[in-house]
């Protein structure tokens, strides 16, 4: 069963979303207006302007990345030096020794990590953009509003709308009644209505002209928009008409997913010395590269196919952004990187009027 929230996403991805819902909207425009509207099309187009845009620090996390693959071996030996031992003082040494190691290289504990930060509610606000498409994309929403229109303003739509939402295995927060029955709460609703459910729709609204004439106008409409190659339905689970060719989007998505992380932790593991038992890190990266793809074919089973399509084609741009980064990181060199880590580390000691070291 679908679960659907509000329209639009508030808190505090609220702000991200807007932003994001914006430029899918304008995307979806310029599509429109050359001839090709498709919302496939527009979510392939939203992640490579998404993953343009956060390549600069898609590029300070592979810096620190390369950073921790220096540093990283130095933290285990000291580690190594003081294993077992708990007492005060070994603790202090131990934490002085490390704090060193870091300062030498101008970065911290918490550096690789700071960038993925960053950059998470920016991504879970697109998650939530692609996953309530009209709420974000004016003419997608306006299609969608001229059978919402006459179901507002039929005498029993609001019954037949909350019958419909059982039939249909829509799962909302709280069933339609006089404050909810709204008309981007019942876009909210058709937008879960798959592409064998208008039938459904239809034979309810049958009695009423108005929503019936709609639906027999904006169905068509509807369904081109959300084609992608294949005959797949966007708004659909992938398989909702069959395993072919649904089954390559969860396929694909796992797939994309496992040469993502593989490419991208591939320079990493060989600087690390992955091979070596002893380091930590080796069994938490093998176990991403297993889990993470697999998760993805799970989950791809029962979402839209357009949010599968949004994993899929992220994970196609990060992978290429990941081999360009990598390729411009090298060609500066190690020795570069870590210079510019410890010149912006001094710049920032200074500002903050520490003492050097």
């Amino acid at each position: 069963m679908e679960l659907l929230l509000l329209t639009k996403t508030g808190g505090i991805l609220g702000p991200f979303a807007t932003v994001l819902g914006w430029i899918i909207n304008y995307i979806y425009i310029f599509l429109e207006k050359i001839g090709i509207p498709n919302i496939g099309l527009a979510i392939i187009l939203f992640t490579l302007f998404v993953n343009l845009v956060l390549l600069p620090l898609t590029l300070k996390q592979q810096k620190s990345t390369k950073l921790s693959a220096v540093v990283n071996p130095e933290i285990q030996k000291i580690q190594a030096k003081y294993k077992g031992k708990k007492d005060e003082l070994s603790m202090r040494r131990m934490q002085a020794e490390t704090q060193a190691v870091y300062q030498k290289y101008g970065t911290s504990m918490t550096g690789g990590c700071l960038w993925v930060l960053i950059q998470m509610p920016i991504l879970f606000a697109l998650y939530q953009v692609i996953y309530h498409i009209p709420a974000y994309i004016e003419p997608v929403y306006e299609l969608y509003q001229q059978i919402a229109e006459p179901m507002l303003s039929s005498p029993d739509g609001m019954a037949t709308a909350n019958a419909l939402i059982s039939d249909l295995g829509i799962r909302m927060v709280t069933e339609f009644d006089q404050t909810t029955f709204t008309i981007p709460k019942i876009i909210d609703m058709l937008y879960y209505v798959k592409s064998t459910g208008w039938d459904a729709v239809a034979q309810a609204f049958s009695g009423t002209p108005a929503v019936a004439d709609a639906i027999n106008t904006v169905v068509p409409q509807l369904k081109e928009i959300n084609w992608f190659i294949g005959g797949l339905d966007i708004a659909d689970t992938p398989m909702a008409n069959g395993w072919w060719p649904g089954i390559m989007i969860p396929l694909l998505s796992g797939f994309t997913q496992w040469l993502s992380v593989k490419i991208s932790t591939a320079q990493t593991q060989s600087q690390m010395n992955n091979n070596n038992q002893d380091n930590p890190m080796n069994g938490s990266m093998k176990m991403m590269n297993t889990i993470m793809p697999l998760f993805s074919v799970f989950i791809c089973f029962s979402i839209q196919t357009g949010l599968g399509l949004y994993w899929i084609a992220s994970a196609v741009f990060r992978t290429i952004i990941s081999v360009i980064a990598n390729k411009i990181l090298d060609k500066k060199g190690i020795d570069a990187i870590i210079a510019e880590s410890q010149a912006k580390a001094k710049k920032k000691a200074e500002k903050r009027g520490d003492k050097p070291s």
